[in-house]
């Protein structure tokens, strides 16, 4: 009786050891349920921006997958390319990128281990009811003249300047969030270096971003983060430097480069960035490693809050906007905020 009862208590271990070794090795295509047998098979396709170049950094997905998997899904590389599975015939398959860039495309899908290729690229465009876009205009940064550039054909915002922004704030700090609200993007120019005599509006840009909103802007917009994200932001460091190094895979695998020459090594960097909900895209190359960027002097970094974040950039986006491999970088953070 005892054998008999060591033998079953054998066997139901050695199963759920089976059990458990099978489920760690499952490949990721093999997914239970009512559509898990249904064959798939390779797309590629080619994603370009509103400025009609390749667009890096794409999420392309089959909008209806037979069952949830990883397969359905890819993001585009330097080249605007990607390749996702699926079934066999009529497919829609949707492109997005940021807030605000979608677009949609239908597929005949080959039932062939040949991936079928769409050979017309699909341009991204404004998509309106995702979201609106506003720009604060101010007198040392003209991300608006970025925007409506050739290179960047992002023409879809409205427009408002700091000065009356700083004038509301103080009549009526709950209207004027009310005001931002309705924007899923704002990008903010440079004012020169007087942000700092305006907490008010920092800490209402802070509240707005908190409560899911998401901020753009170069240069001297470090000082609404040091208001929003104290006491980081407050130790400044030489940036001197000839060439920038992505450090985020992401970006790098967008633009197709890690290193790459910087002519924009003037302006103020930082030691003390947030050490938490932070992402730093890009250092000055072969810089000093600082406690919270141990990869060097950050110059790109996403500062999140709530379930919105503040993308500062150290230098002004329209001084490295001729440069035909660093609109990559800007063509990048202005379609993925």
């Amino acid at each position: 009786m005892k054998d008999k009862l060591r033998f079953s208590i054998l066997g139901i271990l050695i199963l759920c050891f089976l059990l458990v070794y099978m489920g760690c090795n499952k490949d990721e295509r093999t997914i239970t349920g009512p559509n898990s047998n249904v064959a798939t098979y390779s797309v590629t396709i080619t994603v370009l921006g509103p400025s009609g170049a390749p667009q890096g950094g794409v999420t392309v997905t089959l909008q209806n997958p037979p069952y949830v998997s990883t397969i359905f899904s890819g993001i585009t590389n330097s080249n605007g390319q990607a390749t996702i599975q699926a079934p066999a015939g009529n497919q829609t398959i949707i492109a997005t990128m940021g807030s605000v860039l979608q677009v949609t495309v239908n597929v005949n899908v080959n039932a062939s281990s040949t991936p079928t290729v769409v050979s017309t690229p699909i341009t991204l465009t404004q998509n309106t009811t995702l979201g609106k876009v506003l720009v604060i205009y101010a007198d040392y940064e003209y991300l608006e003249t970025v925007l409506s550039s050739s290179t960047i054909k992002y023409t879809k915002f409205d427009t408002t300047n700091v000065y009356y922004m700083r004038s509301r704030v103080v009549a009526d700090s709950a209207a004027l969030l009310t005001y931002l609200k309705q924007y899923a993007i704002v990008f903010s120019d440079c004012n020169g270096g007087d942000e700092s005599g305006y907490p008010k509006l920092a800490r209402l840009y802070g509240r707005y971003i908190t409560q899911g909103g998401k901020i753009y802007g170069g240069h001297y917009n470090y000082m609404n983060l040091q208001y929003i994200f104290a006491p980081s932001y407050q130790t400044y460091v030489s940036g001197s430097g000839t060439q920038l190094k992505i450090v985020n895979t992401s970006l790098s695998t967008a633009v197709g480069y890690t290193v790459i020459n910087w002519p924009s090594s003037w302006y103020t960097d930082f030691s003390d960035i947030p050490t938490t909900n932070t992402t730093v895209y890009a250092v000055i190359s072969g810089s000093a490693a600082t406690a919270s960027s141990p990869q060097g002097i950050p110059i790109i970094v996403e500062n999140r809050l709530g379930t919105g974040k503040y993308v500062w950039t150290a230098y002004h986006n329209q001084d490295i906007l001729s440069d035909t491999n660093l609109v990559k970088i800007v063509r990048y953070f202005l379609y993925n905020m």
